[in-house]
């Protein structure tokens, strides 16, 4: 086979949009407050990220992790019930991680 005929796969240095390398445990410890099990609340955990990852890096930053945050919480509300004192805590510590990650562009 020749290299024309190869076909062409992503590396792992290829650019795509991903959070910096803390935020995911610093996420994983803000989850592990809540109570519902790692792996129940797995996908929303993938879901915030993704958005996450997907912001600009523009003035609008705040508003789009606004997004990404109401998504978050009110998916765990809809889907695991998550109380209401529970998503306002919650709602709290994932602000600072979003304040902590705009600091940080």
């Amino acid at each position: 086979m020749s290299d024309a005929e190869r076909t062409v796969s992503p590396t792992t240095t290829e650019d795509t949009p991903s959070v910096p390398g803390w935020v995911e445990p610093a996420l994983d410890s803000i989850l592990a407050t809540l109570p519902f099990a790692a792996d129940k609340l797995a996908p929303f955990r993938a879901s915030y990220l993704d958005c996450l990852a997907g912001c600009g890096r523009a003035g609008d930053l705040d508003m789009e992790h606004d997004a990404c945050r109401k998504g978050l919480l009110r998916a765990l509300t809809d889907s695991v019930g998550l109380a209401p004192d529970a998503a306002r805590t919650l709602e709290q510590q994932l602000e600072k991680l979003e304040l902590d990650i705009s600091a940080q562009v």
